[in-house]
C-alpha cells in the first residue's frame, strides 16, 4: 500500500495495528517488544487499561471547553504536578506538545527578564519550531560546550533570559553532564538576573528513576516543562512555574492563548498518570529495573570489550555506545528482525521501555544483542 503521509521523517514499510503493555503488533501479527515507549511517552505501557478507562469516562462527560471557564481536571492536575515538583503554591497550565511546553518557558521567561536571549547545552533538542529550534535563523538560541567549565566564562549572563536544561536525552543519545557543571551555569544564571528552567519533556516521569530528571542535580528551576509521559501516549504537556515566578505575572502579565489549553479530557488522563505512579510505586520500579538492566549491560560490555565502548544509564534512560568500527545500524537492524524495537543514533543503541518492563524482557533483549555481536 503506497502511502499518504507526508515524508517529515523515515519510516519502515511495516504498519502497526495494536500495543498493549510492552509489546506492539504489526499487520502480520508479529510481535515487538517496544524499548522506546513509542516516542518515549507510553511509560506505564501501550494501551493502559487505567488511562483507557479514563479516557471513556471522561469523553463522555466533557473533552472540550473554551477558554471563559475553569475546569476541575486542570486545577487538579495542576495540584499534583506542582506538588511532585515542590512547587508550593506554584501555577501551571496545560498544553499538547513538549515543544509547545518548552516554547511556553522560553515565552514566559523572555517576557519577565525583558531578555531575548536563551542558553542551552550543544547536546540539547529543545523544540520543532520557536524559540527553541535548532535553526541558523535562530540567533537567540546559545549553546554551551557540554562540561566543559571553561566555556562558562565566555557567556555573557547579562544577556541570559534563561538556561534551559534537558538532564539527558541529548539528542537521542543519552548523556548526563555532571553535577559540577550544571550547578556553575545554574549559579552564574541566577547572579546575573536570569531564570533556570527544566525541559523535563522526556525525562519526566520516572524516566531516570526520580520523578523528574533535574532531581539528579543541584538544580532548582524556576519553570519546568513537562510533556510525553504525563499523557502516556495521550498529547498533552504542561508548565509549571514557582510561585516566585507566578508573583511576577502581577508586574508583568501577557496573553498567551490556543484552542486545545488546560483540555479536561487530557487533564483528566494526566490525573490518572499521577495516580498510577503513586499507586504500583513506579518511580522506585524504575529505579530497580535500570539497575538490573545496567548490570547486565556491563556485564556484555565485559565479555566485548573491543566492541562495546561503555554504557550510559540512569533509571530506564540507557544507551549502549559500541566503538566506532563496529556497525551499529545493521545491529539494529537485526533486532528488529528478532522482534525488538530499540533507538538507534550513530554508534548509540538507546533503551527507554515503559517502567513496567520486566527482568525477562531485559534477558532477551541483551541475550540477542550478545549473540548478534558474537557474530558480527
Amino acid at each position: 500500500m503506497t502511502s499518504s503521509i507526508i515524508p517529515l521523517y523515515k519510516q519502515t514499510d511495516k504498519v502497526i495495528i495494536k500495543a498493549k503493555d510492552c509489546y506492539i503488533y504489526d499487520s502480520n501479527n508479529k510481535q515487538y517488544i517496544d524499548f522506546e515507549s513509542g516516542d518515549w511517552a507510553a511509560n506505564l505501557g501501550h494501551s493502559n487499561e487505567r488511562i483507557s478507562q479514563i479516557l471513556k469516562n471522561q469523553s463522555e462527560l466533557l473533552i472540550h471547553d473554551g477558554l471563559r471557564f475553569r475546569n476541575i481536571q486542570s486545577e487538579e492536575l495542576s495540584n499534583k504536578l506542582l506538588e511532585k515538583l515542590s512547587f508550593k503554591d506554584g501555577k501551571s497550565t496545560f498544553l499538547n506538545s513538549g515543544s509547545e511546553a518548552v516554547n511556553l518557558a522560553i515565552t514566559i521567561a523572555k517576557n519577565l527578564t525583558r531578555r531575548n536571549k536563551i542558553l542551552k547545552m550543544d547536546c540539547s533538542f529543545l523544540s520543532a519550531y520557536g524559540h527553541g529550534q535548532i535553526s541558523p535563523d535562530n540567533s537567540n538560541l546559545e549553546s554551551i560546550s557540554t562540561d566543559n567549565i571553561d566555556s562558562i566564562s565566555q557567556i555573557n549572563f547579562q544577556e541570559i533570559a534563561a538556561f534551559i536544561f534537558e538532564p539527558g536525552n541529548a539528542w537521542g543519545l543519552i548523556k548526563y553532564p555532571t553535577n559540577k557543571f550544571i550547578s556553575s551555569i545554574a549559579s552564574a544564571i541566577k547572579q546575573n538576573g536570569g531564570l533556570l528552567i527544566a525541559n523535563e519533556v522526556t525525562t519526566g516521569f520516572g524516566r531516570t528513576g526520580k520523578w523528574f530528571g533535574f532531581q539528579h542535580y543541584d538544580y532548582k528551576p524556576d519553570i519546568v516543562s513537562v510533556g510525553k509521559g504525563l499523557g502516556n501516549g495521550y498529547p498533552i504537556s504542561g508548565v509549571s512555574i514557582t510561585k516566585e515566578i507566578a508573583d511576577l505575572f502581577d508586574g508583568s502579565p501577557f496573553r498567551y492563548a490556543q484552542s486545545h489549553q488546560n483540555d479536561p479530557l487530557g487533564c483528566a488522563v494526566g490525573l490518572e498518570v499521577i495516580s498510577i505512579f503513586d499507586n504500583d510505586r513506579l518511580i522506585e520500579k524504575s529505579y530497580k529495573t535500570g539497575q538490573y538492566f545496567n548490570e547486565h549491560l556491563l556485564k556484555l560490555q565485559a565479555n566485548h570489550k573491543e566492541k562495546i565502548y561503555e554504557i550510559r544509564a540512569r533509571g530506564l534512560m540507557i544507551s549502549l555506545v559500541f566503538h566506532s568500527c563496529i556497525n551499529t545500524e545493521n545491529i539494529y537492524l537485526q533486532l528488529i528482525d528478532h522482534g525488538m524495537l530499540v533507538g538507534q543514533k550513530d554508534n548509540v543503541l538507546r533503551f527507554m521501555p515503559p517502567l513496567i518492563i520486566e527482568e525477562f524482557h531485559i534477558d532477551k533483549l541483551i541475550s540477542t544483542i550478545d549473540k548478534i555481536i558474537t557474530g558480527s
